[in-house]
């Protein structure tokens, strides 16, 4: 079995987590066992709540970007790409065999951060007396830990794992799997299948006991696992599953915000945690690393979307003004995100998403009602008032499919799903091929090339 040996990086930010240590602290002083290991179910929560770690709410991000810097929604000019993108940035757009240049990769440091913190709360809730095992509290929290670790390790398998592939034996290497917090028991290498199964293992668990909504969006729920196994059943491509478990999401709540609420000039539009949106659509929030101290391709302040995605919103679509604005130079950025600030991107849970996850396994299944009514459910909600609002009504199944794959490109762009789709859709035979071009030169990731799999950083070597 292989091994994985991390950086100290994700040891030291671990243990920040609980009480804030330095590097020079942590490599002189002794620790005190007592005083670093939680022990009571406070701790664990505070664990489980401590939102910049679990759910990217510091402002930094959580979730990695790197599929979405390597994605088609968006595009950087040349200037950009040469001033303000350090190379190993640069990398992540042209597609580099190896992109990195030795630094911290906080798209694989920040989530097993937090996996190690959902380890060290399964392992103490573990140690805890028989009494309080079989408690309401201990199920709540542990079901907590198993919902975080799952989504993390899921958001890991986007981009640094090769996509699962239902007809073949996804026996190829995976991602690395930690089973407790323990620094000395190494990770092991996970086959393609083998983390999947970890996955869906930890969300079904955790779903079956959580409770049916939370009052903090940052706080995993029943809905949210269910919106969760609809995700992840959907990059698995088993689509009736998929749209099995939207439906149950949906079925605790369904709510969607109306555009035409909303001052779509304001570029704050979803600035704080008591906005409607969060009442309206977010199920569960977590924040994609995209802080623009960060450089990475996809800074707001680098970016502008591509020109045939934007002109494919009708004019009196809402999106066109809720979700972009004018950088000055006749080009477009995105500043639509269901976050506190238009710089961050949202890369949680939201019911729109659950809608068109329905809608195209209803596509799929030829239940060509079914994906009418939500595809326009949806879309009335985003539409001008006052401007006529003309119902979809395609029956042909290939036509509406791609009708709906259309639209769940155009209202789930900057949430870190789109790298997913287009490596799901190639394994459908879309043969996509992407393009940049950059001072003259053409770059080219073509359907079958095997960087649609990200290597692991530098530091992370396999024993």
């Amino acid at each position: 079995m292989n091994r994985i040996y991390f950086s100290f990086t994700v040891v030291c930010t671990f243990f920040g987590i609980l009480f804030g240590c330095s590097k020079t602290d942590f490599l002189n002083e002794k620790p005190n066992k007592a005083m670093i290991i939680p022990y009571s179910f406070d701790h664990f929560q505070a664990l489980m709540d401590r939102d910049a770690v679990m759910n990217g709410g510091d402002g930094q991000g959580l979730t990695p970007q790197l599929g979405e810097s390597r994605a088609d929604n968006f595009y950087l000019s040349d200037s950009d790409f040469i001033s303000n993108l350090p190379v190993e940035k640069q990398n992540y757009y042209t597609w580099e065999d190896q992109p990195y240049e030795g630094g911290v990769v906080l798209d694989w440091d920040y989530p097993y951060r937090a996996i190690l913190a959902c380890n060290a709360v399964l392992d103490g809730l573990t140690a805890m007396s028989v009494e309080n095992r079989s408690s309401e509290r201990f199920q709540y929290i542990r079901a907590q830990a198993l919902f975080h670790r799952a989504h993390m390790y899921y958001s890991l398998a986007q981009v640094f794992c090769p996509p699962f592939d239902k007809t073949g034996a996804n026996d190829g290497a995976g991602i690395p799997l930690r089973d407790g917090a323990d620094m000395n028991n190494h990770p092991y290498l996970a086959s393609v299948g083998e983390t999947y199964n970890r996955i869906l293992e930890d969300f079904h668990i955790a779903t079956q006991i959580l409770p049916t909504e939370d009052t903090y969006k940052t706080r995993p729920s029943k809905q949210a696992g269910y919106g969760m196994l609809a995700r992840v059943y959907l990059t698995m491509r088993e689509y009736e599953l998929a749209g099995k478990y939207a439906d149950s999401c949906l079925a605790i709540r369904s709510g969607l915000l109306d555009y035409n609420s909303l001052d779509a000039t304001d570029p704050y539009l979803f600035q704080g945690i008591q906005h409607p949106v969060n009442e309206k659509e977010i199920i569960f929030y977590a924040a994609m690393l995209s802080d623009m101290s960060q450089n990475f391709p996809t800074s707001y302040m680098y970016h502008s979307i591509d020109t045939n995605l934007y002109d494919s919103y009708a004019d009196d679509d809402l999106r066109k003004i809720v979700f972009f604005e004018n950088k000055g130079d006749g080009t477009f950025r995105f500043k639509g995100s269901y976050n506190h600030r238009p710089t961050m991107n949202f890369s949680g849970l939201a019911t729109d998403e659950m809608y068109l996850i329905r809608a195209e396994c209803y596509a799929r299944e030829g239940k060509i009602d079914e994906t009418l009514a939500d595809l326009n459910f949806l879309l009335q909600y985003r539409w001008r008032e006052g401007a006529e609002f003309v119902p979809i009504a395609e029956r042909d199944q290939d036509m509406l499919l791609d009708i709906v794959l259309r639209e769940r490109r155009k209202e789930l762009l900057f949430r870190g799903l789109r790298w997913s789709d287009l490596r799901r859709f190639n394994l459908e035979g879309y043969d996509y091929t992407l393009k940049r071009n950059i001072n003259d030169r053409e770059y080219l990731l073509p359907p079958d090339d095997s960087r649609w799999t990200m290597p692991f950083p530098l530091q992370v070597t396999v024993r």
